[in-house]
């Protein structure tokens, strides 16, 4: 079953792969180019390695994995992880009691 952050995290990555690709045709957000165009440039040479297909396909398919990833990390965190000692014990026994 396909979590909320995962599906976020898809939808996501979706959306940063079609914003990859706005500095490899423009000069807009030249500066950024690196953080924001690795889904253009891992769409690139994996068409380049491969010799086949269309770069612009595989930086939406590494796109939607890197954000499933992401989601999946952000899901582990705050499902799986728990910090000993974030709330008091006097306020988590109110919360128990429900005051």
């Amino acid at each position: 079953m396909i979590s909320i952050y995962q599906k976020k995290g898809i939808f996501i990555g979706v959306i940063w792969s079609f914003i990859a690709w706005i500095p490899y045709y423009t000069d807009h957000m030249g500066a950024i180019r690196q953080v924001m165009g690795i889904p253009a440039a891992l769409g690139l040479n994996l068409e380049l390695s491969l010799g086949r297909g269309d770069a612009f396909v595989y930086s939406i398919l590494l796109g939607a994995g890197l954000g499933f990833v992401f989601g999946s990390l952000m899901d582990f965190i705050k499902n799986g992880v728990k910090i000993i000692g974030l709330f008091p014990h006097k306020k988590r026994r109110l919360l128990r009691r429900g005051l």
